[in-house]
This record gives C-alpha cells, structure tokens and sequence, in this order.
C-alpha cells in the first residue's frame, strides 16, 4: 500500500497568504497527501477559502491562543487519534507564508524514502533577497549562538519550516511544549530532542522553499519608547525573548552549559533594557 502525506498547516488571519500557498499545493505532481489545516481563531475567512479548494481537508478549529507550538500540537494528537494514519506515512510540517514548484511534495517523499529515521528539512530560500535563508542550524551551547551550519554533519537542530518525517517518528519524538514554548524555538526544541533520540537531521538542496522574511516576528524594537520596546521583547511574537530562550535552555542544553547559558541570555535581557532606558 502506498504511504500517504500529511500536511500540518498552522494559520491565523492571513487568508491571502494562505490562499497563495494552497495554489502552490494545488499544483503539486504528488497528490496523494490529506491537509490538516489547523485554523487558530482566523476571523477573515481562512478555513472557508481552503474547504473550498479542498475536498480531502481537515480543518481543526482554535481560538486564536495556540500559536506556532500549540497549532502542531493540536496536529499531532489529531494523527495519534487517527486510526487511518499509518506509522510509514508521512508528515510534512510548512507555514503558509512559503512558495514552492510543482515536484516539491515528490521530491520531499523520495528524500524521506531514502533517508531512513531521518527528519529532512528543505532548503529555505528568501524571497526578498533570494539567498539561502535556512539550510540547518548549529548551536553553539558554549557560547549560545545560532549559525547555519558550514556542513551537514555539524547540524543539531533544525527548523520546522518545510520539514518532512514519518509519522512513527513523529510519534517517538513526542509532541511540543506549548505553554513552555508557544512560538519561536519551539521548532529547534523539538529538533534537538529528536537528534538525541537518535534521529538523523538532513537538508536536501533539491527540496527547495521560498520564504517571505518580512512576515517574521518582532526584530527591531530599540527604537520604541521604553515601556512599548519592553512589552515587544517579552512578547510571544519576539525572536529574543527572554523566557521562550530561558525555556529552551531547560528543555533542551547540555547540563554542563545550563547555567552559562541562563546568565548569558540574562546578562543580555539587561542591556537591552538598559538600552531601552536610554531611548
């Protein structure tokens, strides 16, 4: 029996964006996968426009709360409580705001094919620059740095932007942690924990995405005035927050960089607001 595709796809509110993603499924040469779009409170119409393109669709409905982790969270209780998903399918995880050719789900599923206990990740390329925006990620946990890995055997962790694994492995790793990691590093949380179980982590350069940078989160916030900048560095929405960093290191650094790794984000935390102070 031939293996299906499971397409987890979190949105909220950005019915165009996904309206051009779905056009880029739409035209895939392999067709044989079931989307399970997991709607968090969209109020403009999302889940609607998708059923209308989709008749093998799954629309999980939320209220606007899960974020990036609670989303996929919710997409993977729904595969264990499914009794139709084998442990050989597979499980595409992708953001709506990406664009891709036509053979990119094949080729997905003949890497994944090829690379057994492997999770593989597609080359990220922007959209605004036409660089390669994500090709696997090494941590630095001696100095808690994040550079794109110089080579494929030197990455720990990846992100789930376009990541193809089995459902079986899936289902090993485990699922995410969303009240400790709602949004960002969750994907690298989950990466890491899969590696120490033994999962190889891959990018195939033939499996290719293009991302829209400019629909990331929070970047810029030294310009704001003091109480406004504050409130952008602790938000869910903010690539250097603080607590979704502290969580990350508790789940998932080597005990002996631990508390290093705590003092450095800390120590930055102030400078930042002291930062803020002078504005």
């Amino acid at each position: 029996m031939k293996n299906k595709l499971y397409i987890l796809l979190p949105v909220h509110n950005r019915c165009q964006t996904t309206l051009n993603f779905v056009q880029c499924l739409k035209r895939q040469i392999y067709q044989d996968f079931h989307l399970v779009l997991i709607d968090d409170g969209s109020v403009d119409g999302t889940a609607q426009m998708v059923r209308e393109q989709f008749e093998d669709l799954t629309v999980i409905q939320g209220d606007g709360h899960w974020w990036w982790a609670g989303s996929l969270q919710q997409g993977y209780r729904w595969l264990l409580e499914n009794a139709a998903v084998s442990e050989r399918d597979a499980v595409l995880i992708i953001n709506d705001d990406t664009e891709f050719a036509d053979d990119f789900l094949a080729i997905g599923m003949r890497a994944l094919a090829r690379h057994c206990e492997s999770l593989v990740l597609a080359t990220c390329y922007s959209r605004q620059t036409g660089r390669i925006f994500d090709a696997g990620v090494r941590v630095d946990w001696s100095r808690y740095s994040f550079q794109q890995a110089e080579s494929p055997e030197a990455i720990n962790c990846l992100s789930t932007r376009g990541l193809f694994l089995t459902v079986g492995d899936f289902r090993r790793i485990g699922g995410f942690y969303p009240l400790l990691l709602p949004h960002y590093l969750s994907d690298y949380e989950f990466t890491v924990r899969a590696k120490r179980k033994g999962k190889k982590l891959l990018v195939d350069a033939d499996l290719k995405l293009w991302v829209d940078e400019s629909m990331t989160g929070y970047r810029e916030y030294f310009k704001d005035p003091f109480w406004l900048g504050v409130r952008k560095l602790f938000s869910k929405r903010c690539l250097r927050n603080p607590l979704a960093r502290s969580a990350f290191i508790a789940l998932a650094c080597p005990w002996r960089w631990k508390l290093i790794c705590f003092l450095r984000v800390w120590f930055r935390t102030g400078r930042e607001i002291m930062t803020l102070l002078k504005n």
